[in-house]
């Protein structure tokens, strides 16, 4: 006697589909959860960094009576007194070096010169220094560490970029920010618009096409440059105009001196008196005019940040 077949059981092609339809919309829900979250980290990362240099502001302060400055030409080597990296009144690289002892980074500030390349110009200990990324400098958001071949004003090395940028004031030449060149100095006290109500840095406008693999105009001279736009950025840019407010990082031109930033929601700041926060993209030029300024005697209206 035969006994009865067994019935096969498995998907049909319907079912099949089905069971497909629904994996694709649970990883479609799934994905932006995730990249929500690791922007989200990734913002907290950024906050934290700026955080850390506010605070290496004030420790100059307290050391100094004054901020550190936003150095000379992007042209000039280190500056160094009796062997020693000078200090902020004479230093002609920009503040990101100057507070690099107050971030836990003094072994690459104190890099001793060394002699001079075979350019002639920079020496081997600047061209170490330069090329060397530093993670406070780092905005996880937009890329990791960054480092461009550079053969400007006698070079013939690397230099490691910075995503972030001081705060210079209305324009080049208005010296009313907190970051102001070498040769003047800004304390506290200077500071007339309250050190809750000024910016002290944020964030740089980048091209994204290009930021993780190429230098550009803003983007080539890396963190130690002096006053220049890779470090110094303005409410209205290098010359007087119009007011442009910090711009979500895309692919245009990055020579105007202005903020910017790749976090959606807007650019992460650090202000004179330590504290972070985000500002909108969308925030009154108007507002962002005093915010930029130290001495503009402006009131802030913080109700489009």
């Amino acid at each position: 006697m035969r006994s009865a077949p067994r019935s096969r059981h498995g998907f049909t092609l319907i079912e099949l589909l089905v069971v497909i339809a629904i994996i694709a919309i649970l990883i479609g829900l799934l994905v932006p959860a995730v990249q929500k979250v690791r922007e989200a980290a990734a913002r907290t990362k950024c906050q934290n960094n700026l955080h850390q240099m506010g605070l290496a502001f004030h420790m100059h302060h307290d050391t100094y009576g004054s901020f550190p400055s936003g150095g000379d030409s992007w042209t000039l080597d280190r500056t160094f007194v009796n062997g020693v990296p000078a200090n902020y009144t004479q230093q002609a690289w920009g503040w990101g070096y100057q507070i690099l002892p107050l971030i836990e980074q003094n072994n690459l500030w104190s890099i001793p010169q060394g002699a001079l390349n075979a350019a002639g110009s920079a020496s081997a200990g600047d061209l170490q220094v330069a090329s060397s990324p530093v993670p406070t400098y780092i905005c996880p958001s937009l890329r990791g560490p960054t480092v461009f071949n550079y053969t400007q004003a006698g070079w013939n090395g690397k230099r490691a970029m910075g995503d972030y940028v001081g705060n210079g004031g209305t324009y080049s030449g208005t010296y009313d920010g907190p970051l102001v060149p070498r040769g003047r100095t800004t304390a506290f006290k200077n500071i007339t618009n309250g050190t809750s109500n000024v910016l002290l840095i944020g964030e740089k406008y980048v091209d994204l096409l290009i930021a993780a693999t190429q230098p550009d105009c803003n983007d080539d001279q890396g963190w130690t440059d002096g006053w220049d736009n890779d470090t110094i950025c303005f409410a209205q840019g290098a010359s007087p105009g119009t007011t442009i407010p910090p711009q979500r990082d895309g692919r245009a031109g990055t020579c105007g001196f202005y903020f910017g930033g790749p976090h959606p929601g807007g650019v992460q700041v650090v202000l004179c008196d330590g504290s972070t926060r985000s500002i909108s993209y969308g925030v009154n030029a108007n507002a962002w005019l005093v915010f930029c300024q130290a001495t503009g005697g402006g009131v802030l209206d913080t109700s489009s940040f």
